[in-house]
């Protein structure tokens, strides 16, 4: 807490010291924003220019001018952004899932970034929906935002600083950041520090049912509530520089420190079990884990350039993380009591490499490349009181790559691209203690991708094609044992192997409607599995690869337009999967659709006052093997008002999940054995935000990392 004083108070004194004397002036608007492939000799404008196009396999939105513009934060822009929805706190890609996303040029690693990009910085924002061959095979969906150039040298900064009060406990969660930049001839030096404590809460009633898989005669139930209470306070911290040597040279490095300085969870669980419908024991268990100085760092370093009509772009990432957490957990029981104590240790050391090459021919570029990840892990888990075996593991695991891509435009209106990227992936699992569990694999994949777009009249339309992977995240691959509860632990499973996944999409804009849907194919899907441990009705939950293969079909449709000082952005949506299931007591069908309507809606004032009332719901559905079992609906209210020249100060408090409806109950199936949870969430928020910013410039840095979905499964420990 003194940490977050401090910076609170210098991000103050940086603002009374300051004058908005020398404001920086914007790039008049660039028409390639427009149509960037069409030489305009005269244009004539009338009506009102639609926000968004189509653009290759990619939607594009222009913010900069727009009523986005006046939107909030980064984030508050990209829920009402065509072809993107808002789940609970997150945001997805319709149908694609959680996207990654670059800020010019350069991969975000903290999504909190989004919440501190002030929308009237943004220019456009880049929806891809099918990423070519270009990235990493995992990539599903990428967003990409580019910011407002801003010209000048000198000095510039901007601060955060947010008050977000939970209504449900009377908690505050307090944040703040600044960052400079210094910016003179081809040097860019920039800062960041951010300090923040945040805390989730949650409240449920659960049960589970085993069966005798044969006749459906109930074995064991177990029926109890659970709180769940996490507070974490941390540091993140960034440096870099960047060196514009001429228009056709750069390099830079900088260097990303994140450390969880406190980190603490604390959970109640009572439980009831019945063996055959007689109770026969009573738990009570209180438990706390902990963290001590978990922390990642980020060093990444590169060079852009072009020699002739040869773009040259290499990037090198090096990323380490540890983790020691701490477990005790003390059980009360009608039978025995429990004392568990638990020691979990985890370190990651990656490298990564990317080189890009990209060559103009005839009316397209070509791209080829490579991308090389290294990564070794190391963790152990020391396991006393519940009669769990201990693990001490080592993995090695590297992914070779290369990749070719070409581009190209037929007229102002039709493009073509096709790509083709080649995975060699090898994976080398050694455990100490029980070596019977050592496993060694390779996968040799090669993943296609396609897109089409073109204008027929009045409509836009885009059809693209591509195969993914989605590699298990490595705490999944262990054989560590976790303790939840007497009657449920946790392990991995190393014999879990990647999912593949075929996606086409269909994309068609008209008017101010946007209009698509896609179609998937999984196959190996993971999930969680459960199976019995003992014949004590004991439970074991590891991961399994389905066996059978996932379709899921999306539609969507958005409508966006403005009247007057009213601006809405409606959203419906479907997902449905269409997946049978054979379980040990029978087949069972998850085809249960979920649906999706969501509405922003935004009124800009006069005296630069924007008000809004945003609405979001999403019904019972299936995914896999999970039954969500309600309604989710969630309404929020903003009230925003800017001050000063440029708009450099902007205050704004929002009220979110005003009726208290944000929660989701679930209902898990894995044959014989069932789990449901009835969940309260911590979502009943008022938050306070204030943002200033001096001078502001864009950075020039122009480092695109690489290595991402090693850094995906790894994990960050800290925030």
């Amino acid at each position: 807490m003194k940490r977050f004083m401090m910076i609170a108070a210098l991000a103050m004194a940086a603002i009374a010291a300051q004058a908005q004397n020398n404001p920086a002036e914007l790039d008049s608007i660039a028409l390639d924003s427009i149509l960037s492939i069409v030489e305009l000799k005269e244009i004539v404008v009338k009506g009102q220019l639609p926000n968004t196009r189509l653009k290759g396999n990619a939607m594009v939105t222009k913010v900069s001018g727009s009523v986005l513009e006046k939107a909030g934060t980064a984030q508050d822009v990209l829920r009402k952004v065509p072809g993107m929805v808002k789940k609970g706190e997150d945001l997805e890609v319709i149908g694609r899932g959680t996207p990654i996303y670059y800020i010019n040029g350069r991969r975000v690693r903290d999504t909190d970034e989004l919440k501190r990009i002030m929308s009237d910085e943004i220019a456009d924002v880049e929806v891809i929906t099918n990423p070519g061959a270009m990235y990493d095979a995992s990539v599903s969906a990428v967003v990409r935002i580019k910011t407002v150039r801003r010209q000048g040298d000198g000095f510039s900064f901007n601060t955060f600083a947010k008050s977000e009060q939970s209504l449900r406990t009377g908690k505050n969660d307090p944040e703040a950041q600044i960052n400079v930049n210094y910016r003179t001839g081809g040097w860019d030096f920039f800062a960041s520090a951010k300090e923040w404590e945040y805390r989730t809460n949650q409240w449920s009633d659960l049960g589970q049912i085993t069966t005798n898989p044969v006749g459906s005669e109930e074995l064991y139930k177990y029926e109890g509530t659970l709180m769940n209470a996490w507070r974490g306070i941390g540091t993140h911290v960034t440096g870099g520089l960047n060196w514009q040597i001429n228009d056709r040279h750069s390099l830079g490095a900088k260097v990303d420190y994140a450390v969880t300085t406190s980190g603490d969870t604390n959970e109640r669980l009572n439980m009831d079990k019945w063996d055959r419908g007689t109770h026969v024991e009573t738990v009570n268990s209180g438990g706390r884990k902990w963290s001590k100085n978990p922390d990642n760092v980020l060093v990444n370093a590169y060079y852009n350039g072009n020699i002739g009509k040869l773009n040259i772009d290499f990037n090198t990432d090096m990323f380490f993380s540890k983790d020691n957490e701490y477990q005790n957990m003390d059980e009360t029981a009608t039978t025995t009591d429990r004392e568990v104590r638990a020691v979990t240790t985890s370190s990651n050391d990656m490298v990564a490499t990317k080189l890009v090459l990209s060559y103009p021919i005839w009316r397209g570029q070509l791209q080829a490349g490579t991308e090389e990840t290294f990564v070794k892990r190391k963790a152990t888990n020391e396991i006393t009181g519940a009669g769990l075996p201990n693990s001490i593991s080592n993995v090695n695991d590297n992914v070779y790559a290369g990749f070719i891509q070409y581009g190209f435009s037929l007229d102002q209106n039709t493009n073509f691209s096709i790509g083709v990227r080649y995975e060699h992936a090898y994976f080398d699992y050694k455990e100490q203690i029980n070596p019977d569990a050592n496993l060694k694999r390779s996968f040799n994949n090669v993943f296609p991708s396609a897109s089409f777009s073109t204008k027929l009249g009045k409509v836009r339309a885009s059809l693209s094609y591509a195969s993914y992977t989605s590699r298990p995240q490595y705490w999944q691959l262990s054989n560590a044992m976790s303790y939840h509860n007497r009657y449920v632990f946790q392990q991995g499973n190393a014999t879990l192997k990647p999912s593949t996944q075929h996606n086409v999409s269909l994309t068609t804009m008209f008017g101010m409607f946007t209009i698509g849907a896609n179609y998937s194919y999984t196959k190996d899907l993971a999930c969680n599995w459960s199976e019995q441990y003992n014949d004590e009705g004991t439970i074991r939950i590891t991961f399994r690869n389905i066996d059978k293969p996932q379709h899921q079909l999306n539609l969507f449709a958005v409508a966006s337009r403005t009247w007057g000082c009213y601006s809405p952005t409606w959203t419906v949506a479907m997902a449905k999967q269409w997946l049978t299931l054979d379980l040990d007591n029978g087949s069972r069908s998850f085809n249960k659709p979920m649906w999706v309507f969501n509405a922003s809606n935004a009124f800009r004032l006069p005296n630069r006052w924007q008000l809004e009332l945003n609405s979001e719901f999403h019904s019972k559905a299936n995914y896999t093997n999970v039954e969500l079992v309600n309604n989710y609906w969630s309404l929020e209210t903003a009230v925003q008002k800017s001050f000063l020249k440029n708009d450099a100060l902007t205050l704004r408090l929002a009220w979110q999940d005003m009726f208290r409806k944000g929660n989701n109950d679930v209902y898990i199936y894995y044959g014989s054995y069932s789990i449901h949870q009835t969940n309260t969430m911590d979502f009943n928020r008022v938050i306070f935000t204030v943002r200033y910013s001096f001078n502001a410039a864009r950075s020039k840095y122009k480092g695109t990392g690489a290595g991402k979905d090693a850094r995906d499964r790894i994990g960050s420990s800290a925030k």
